[in-house]
């Protein structure tokens, strides 16, 4: 997406990646030159499995929750999977335990360059 197809969208919902940041603990501005790998191990979130039931008794529907915990891999630069961090954490609430670099795969990076050099999220199973 180029910021030229963003205008017809909503402010919310164009994010640039390529914007620049500062990481003030390291005194230097994020890396958005090298393309790597990272997993993320999300924090598990309580998820409606879309089933309802009825109390008798107290006259109430109640849903049951589902714990979605999982692992993603993300591919990008430096600053552009700290700005796909900050979009899914404002979007879908997403928070890690913990994360690391992983070995970029070369159909990794093929899925990169097909997206327009914007980061990609990979589902691990």
């Amino acid at each position: 997406m180029t910021i030229l197809d963003a205008e017809y969208l909503e402010d919310t919902t164009f994010i640039d990646y390529n914007k620049p940041d500062f990481w003030k603990s390291e005194n230097r501005f994020l890396d958005n030159e090298k393309v790597i790998a990272e997993e993320w191990l999300l924090k598990p979130q309580y998820l409606s499995t879309g089933i309802n039931t009825y109390d008798r008794k107290s006259g109430h529907f109640s849903n049951d929750l589902s714990n979605n915990g999982r692992s993603v891999i993300v591919i990008g630069t430096e600053l552009q999977t700290f700005r796909k961090f900050e979009e899914m954490l404002k979007t879908y609430g997403w928070q890690t335990q913990d994360d690391w670099e992983v070995e970029l795969k070369p159909e990794w990076l093929e899925y990169y360059k097909e997206n327009n050099n914007t980061p990609i999220i990979i589902n691990l199973k």
